[in-house]
Protein backbone atom coordinates (compact mmCIF):
# COMPACT_ATOMS: atom_id res chain seq x y z
CA UNK A 1 0.00 0.00 0.00
CA UNK A 2 1.26 3.18 -0.81
CA UNK A 3 0.57 6.04 1.62
CA UNK A 4 1.18 9.64 1.33
CA UNK A 5 2.63 11.82 4.38
CA UNK A 6 2.03 15.07 5.18
CA UNK A 7 3.57 17.21 7.52
CA UNK A 8 1.08 17.52 10.60
CA UNK A 9 0.23 21.38 11.70
CA UNK A 10 1.08 22.72 14.73
CA UNK A 11 -1.66 22.49 17.41
CA UNK A 12 -3.43 25.13 17.86
CA UNK A 13 -2.78 27.15 14.04
CA UNK A 14 -5.82 27.17 11.84
CA UNK A 15 -4.13 26.52 8.04
CA UNK A 16 -5.67 27.90 5.06
CA UNK A 17 -7.91 24.37 3.79
CA UNK A 18 -7.22 24.96 0.12
CA UNK A 19 -3.41 25.37 0.59
CA UNK A 20 -3.82 22.07 1.77
CA UNK A 21 -5.78 20.96 -0.52
CA UNK A 22 -3.35 21.99 -2.98
CA UNK A 23 -0.19 20.60 -1.06
CA UNK A 24 -2.48 17.17 -1.19
CA UNK A 25 -2.85 17.43 -4.84
CA UNK A 26 0.80 17.98 -5.19
CA UNK A 27 2.03 14.91 -3.25
CA UNK A 28 -0.65 12.96 -5.43
CA UNK A 29 0.62 14.11 -8.51
CA UNK A 30 4.43 13.25 -7.74
CA UNK A 31 3.54 10.01 -5.78
CA UNK A 32 1.56 8.84 -8.44
CA UNK A 33 1.38 8.26 -12.39
CA UNK A 34 -1.50 10.72 -13.67
CA UNK A 35 -2.26 7.57 -15.99
CA UNK A 36 -3.19 5.35 -13.39
CA UNK A 37 -7.66 5.61 -13.33
CA UNK A 38 -7.58 5.83 -9.75
CA UNK A 39 -4.91 8.52 -9.39
CA UNK A 40 -7.00 10.40 -11.71
CA UNK A 41 -10.12 10.02 -9.67
CA UNK A 42 -8.31 11.36 -6.77
CA UNK A 43 -6.99 14.07 -8.37
CA UNK A 44 -10.48 14.68 -9.61
CA UNK A 45 -11.73 14.79 -6.18
CA UNK A 46 -9.46 17.09 -4.97
CA UNK A 47 -10.04 19.30 -7.06
CA UNK A 48 -13.59 19.53 -6.67
CA UNK A 49 -13.05 19.76 -2.86
CA UNK A 50 -10.71 22.83 -3.83
CA UNK A 51 -13.40 24.20 -5.62
CA UNK A 52 -16.00 23.75 -3.03
CA UNK A 53 -13.72 24.68 0.46
CA UNK A 54 -12.60 27.37 -1.50
CA UNK A 55 -16.47 29.28 -1.62
CA UNK A 56 -17.23 28.67 1.56
CA UNK A 57 -17.57 31.25 3.14
CA UNK A 58 -16.90 31.29 7.08
CA UNK A 59 -19.40 30.28 9.54
CA UNK A 60 -22.44 29.79 7.34
CA UNK A 61 -23.97 27.02 8.17
CA UNK A 62 -26.26 25.90 5.00
CA UNK A 63 -23.42 26.68 2.65
CA UNK A 64 -21.94 23.88 4.60
CA UNK A 65 -24.31 21.47 4.87
CA UNK A 66 -24.42 22.18 0.69
CA UNK A 67 -21.03 20.73 0.42
CA UNK A 68 -21.55 18.35 2.86
CA UNK A 69 -24.04 16.85 0.21
CA UNK A 70 -21.71 17.54 -2.53
CA UNK A 71 -19.04 15.50 -0.36
CA UNK A 72 -21.31 12.81 -0.17
CA UNK A 73 -22.11 12.25 -3.93
CA UNK A 74 -18.06 12.69 -4.26
CA UNK A 75 -17.61 9.73 -2.42
CA UNK A 76 -19.84 7.30 -3.72
CA UNK A 77 -19.26 8.39 -7.28
CA UNK A 78 -15.68 7.59 -6.18
CA UNK A 79 -17.06 4.47 -4.55
CA UNK A 80 -18.34 3.14 -7.96
CA UNK A 81 -15.15 4.21 -9.36
CA UNK A 82 -13.04 2.17 -7.36
CA UNK A 83 -15.33 -0.90 -8.15
CA UNK A 84 -15.55 -0.55 -11.53
CA UNK A 85 -11.36 0.03 -11.83
CA UNK A 86 -11.12 -3.21 -9.80
CA UNK A 87 -14.00 -5.00 -11.81
CA UNK A 88 -11.38 -4.34 -14.76
CA UNK A 89 -8.71 -5.01 -12.96
CA UNK A 90 -9.95 -8.22 -12.51
CA UNK A 91 -11.07 -8.59 -16.01
CA UNK A 92 -7.57 -8.05 -17.46
CA UNK A 93 -6.20 -10.82 -15.09
CA UNK A 94 -8.45 -13.50 -16.54
CA UNK A 95 -7.42 -12.46 -19.64
CA UNK A 96 -3.89 -12.74 -19.04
Amino acid sequence: MNTIICPVVAEGSRPDPVAQLHTVRRLVEERYSSEQPLARAALHLIDCATDIVGQLPDGDLDAARGALGSARAAVVSATFAVGRVRDMSAAGADQA
